[in-house]
């Protein structure tokens, strides 16, 4: 997960509920002082939140990118699925936190956001986030496939997709397997307050950011935590699907990290790029979570990305 500074809101933000058929999503809005020229849909990764992207948002507001920083299906303060199995793969009436969850809600957000701004929309999923991501992606292509239509533009109107820290399949370092090994062996059988406090979430010098850290864990659906760190330990490398996609709709994407990245490794995604024929970028002196830990130079990335 990532850790924020801290967790006050910038000025040009504030916290929104958006509305969906399961409940709605969290949200940090954030727009420029000026009228708006692009805008981002930011998705965390396992364990994250929304505010993983509070540093992010005044340099990119200043440029003129209005700025959507959810939380997914479960997580933090979004509403979980009301089914007491929610957490299986297939609940009851094959519900559950399956894979279409999540990236349903993105694709409606995506769309939301392009009708409500008339902006270019672009589109960013950190670590889990972007596995997300690549659903969306890979899940409106087989609709249109579906309808025999290549009308993209309706269903899923992006200008680009971004991938930050996110790799091509299941999760490669050996700590942050162990550490989901260790979590589903206790599922069903530990509540998240008893994991934190056999592992404490919280660990901060700063008492808020400390507080904070603690409410998210707790805030989140068990059923979506576990079923998220499953996915994370046997998700399949798709690569070759989203490459197909991404020229089948002339789609730019990206791909960064940092260079100290430790759940899959900076070569490992610097090739993924290539694979996809994306873009690559290396942010200098961070690990699994530069949007925490070099802002600045992420925000500049994806700026030139973006408006460049």
């Amino acid at each position: 997960m990532s850790t924020p500074l801290s967790t006050e809101l910038p000025r040009c933000a504030r916290r929104v509920d958006l509305p969906r058929p399961d409940g709605p999503l969290a949200a940090i809005e954030a727009r420029p002082d000026r009228p708006a020229v692009a805008a981002a849909l930011l998705v965390p990764g396992f364990t994250g939140s929304k505010e993983d992207f509070l540093h992010l948002l005044e340099p990119l507001t200043a440029a003129g990118v209005y700025v959507l920083a959810i939380d997914q299906r479960g997580q933090c303060d979004s509403c979980g699925l009301a089914e007491p199995a929610g957490y299986t793969e297939h609940g009851p009436r094959g519900k559950g936190y399956g894979t279409s969850v999540f990236a349903s809600d993105i694709r409606a957000l995506v769309r939301g956001l392009a009708v409500e701004t008339h902006l270019p929309v672009h589109l960013l999923g950190h670590s889990f986030g972007g596995h997300t991501v690549r659903e969306a992606l890979l899940g409106a292509h087989r609709d249109l496939e579906a309808e025999d239509s290549p009308d993209l533009g309706a269903l899923l109107p992006l200008a680009s997709v971004t991938f930050l820290d996110s790799g091509p399949a299941a999760v490669l370092g050996k700590a942050s397997r162990d550490r989901l090994d260790v979590l589903l062996a206790v599922e069903n059988q530990l509540t998240l307050q008893q994991i934190h406090e056999l592992s404490p979430m919280d660990r901060h010098p700063d008492p808020e950011v400390s507080a904070f850290l603690l409410r998210r864990w707790l805030a989140n659906d068990p059923g979506s935590i576990f079923a998220i760190a499953r996915r994370l330990l046997t998700e399949p490398d798709r690569t070759d699907d989203l490459k197909a996609l991404l020229g089948a709709w002339d789609l730019p994407c990206l791909v960064m990290t940092g260079a100290d990245e430790d759940v899959w490794s900076a070569p490992l995604l610097r090739d993924t790029a290539d694979r996809l024929g994306a873009q690559f970028a290396l942010i200098p002196d961070c690990g699994h979570s530069p949007n925490t830990d070099r802002p600045e130079l992420v925000a500049d990335g994806l700026l030139e990305f973006w408006l460049g």
